[in-house]
């Protein structure tokens, strides 16, 4: 039989996620998480990382919703995956905001700026909110020259998601997890970064539930590869860094909201608070400055 190529994926330490007797032998066109089975995205379009899980996981999270009204898309993504079922779950009538895209249907405004009076049965928001605060790509593809960045920029976002819920409303946010990485256009959040939601920015306990996948193996090459993942613990995880060479996650956190009835208030001047952040090497920020890799994602 002749297997396609692949490209296991290893942690920071540089030992294999899986055992050799374990290594994918077979493509599978599913995933699990959480108890559901999920079919891997195949849309070719910008599908070479985590938007082959991310999508699938959006897509469900609204279908499954009991109210379709005030629903908030922050970052415009899922569009360009979305078809007539769109229309049949009522789905296509959601407000999309994205700070610098422009495209038919999205507003150009940025969510910090929102006025929180503003409330939403139902928010998503996919590999975005860890660009929030920080400079734009080297080659200047997507985000703003900025002086200096907002480390936390991220969290503050996610305290700002929940704030624009309404009682018991529910958002979806997933964002790249394994080391704490500032890499200059996102934050890779970690389980430290994560932690500090409900003890710095005061989203109650009981309102956050976190889940992890983790990226086995892929194809090799760049254009809309077959991939495997797999549901994971945050410690599983905890050493992977950012692929800064694909620009794309190893591994991601699926953050889940519900509005709870206790009290919030949002509170955004905070100083930082002393974390260490990993950055990406050398090597492979130069190799992304070439803006080669960016081409091909686009393709």
């Amino acid at each position: 039989m002749d297997v396609p190529k692949m490209t296991i994926e290893r942690t920071n330490t540089n030992k294999p996620f899986l055992g050799k007797s374990q290594r994918v032998l077979r493509w599978d066109r599913s995933f699990t998480f959480q108890g559901r089975t999920l079919w891997y995205n195949r849309v070719p379009f910008n599908n070479c990382a985590e938007r082959v899980v991310e999508v699938p996981l959006a897509f469900d999270f609204l279908a499954h919703l009991p109210e379709k009204e005030r629903i908030l898309e922050i970052g415009n993504v899922l569009q360009y995956y979305e078809n007539e079922l769109s229309n049949t779950l009522g789905l296509r009538h959601r407000r999309i905001i994205d700070k610098f895209e422009v495209s038919e249907g999205v507003e150009n405004v940025d969510l910090m700026e929102l006025d929180s009076s503003q409330k939403f049965q139902a928010i998503v928001c996919i590999s975005t909110v860890e660009h929030v605060g920080q400079h734009c790509t080297p080659d200047g593809s997507f985000g703003e020259q900025k002086p200096t960045t907002d480390l936390e920029g991220p969290l503050k976002a996610i305290a700002k998601v929940y704030d624009l819920l309404e009682p018991g409303g529910h958002a979806l946010i997933t964002v790249p997890f394994g080391q704490l990485m500032a890499g200059g256009w996102y934050v890779q959040f970690s389980k430290d970064y994560l932690a500090l939601l409900t003890a710095k920015y005061g989203i109650p306990t009981e309102a956050l539930s976190v889940g992890f996948l983790r990226c086995l193996a892929r194809e090799r090459g760049m254009q809309n590869p077959r991939q495997q993942w797999l549901e994971v613990t945050a410690d599983e995880v905890q050493y992977v860094r950012y692929n800064a060479l694909l620009s794309g996650a190893r591994a991601i956190a699926v953050i889940k909201l519900t509005r709870s009835d206790a009290p919030f208030t949002l509170n955004l001047s905070q100083p930082d608070s002393l974390l260490q952040y990993k950055h990406p090497t050398i090597a492979r920020t130069l190799f992304f400055l070439s803006g080669s890799v960016q081409r091909l994602l686009h393709l």
